[in-house]
């Protein structure tokens, strides 16, 4: 069995929340906020940044860890800390990423209405997630463990 840490940034402009698109036809297809796993002695905000920069060419200036979750799938169980951006800065691009480092294939922002058919990590990002981003006090949530199968 191994374990990771790994952590991603929640960037939002204009009430839509940026995520990145994995896909390997006929294996999986899904999106989630910009992230990874951490480097060497790298904080989760580091490794936030770091991982925004290189998914989509943002740099980003992090606030507070929203939400934390475990994933499990065969063989691997992780953490996942999700910190809210509260500034951003540059040109969205997938130039950053070289193709044999997985199959990140899109990046884009998303309206709460536009999330509807798509799959989504974490999940609360369908819905909850809109009244935490308005609340002016948001406390760090735990969202459990989340069985991940492709």
């Amino acid at each position: 069995m191994r374990y990771g840490i790994s952590a991603a940034a929640i960037i939002v402009q204009d009430e839509q929340v940026l995520l990145v698109n994995h896909r390997e036809i006929g294996r999986y297809d899904f999106w989630v906020p910009p992230g990874g796993s951490l480097e060497g002695k790298e904080s989760i905000f580091e490794c936030a940044k770091r991982e925004v920069f290189e998914e989509t060419g943002l740099s980003v200036e992090l606030d507070l860890i929203l939400y934390i979750q475990e994933f499990w799938e065969p063989g691997y169980h992780f953490c996942k800390f999700f910190i809210l951006c509260k500034a951003f800065s540059g040109t969205l691009t997938l130039a950053n990423k070289r193709r044999e480092e997985g199959f990140l294939t899109d990046a884009r922002f998303f309206s709460q209405d536009n999330l509807g058919e798509i799959t989504v990590h974490p999940k609360i990002l369908k819905g909850q997630f809109w009244s935490d981003l308005k609340s002016e006090h948001p406390v760090t949530r735990y969202l459990g463990l989340e069985n991940i199968s492709y």
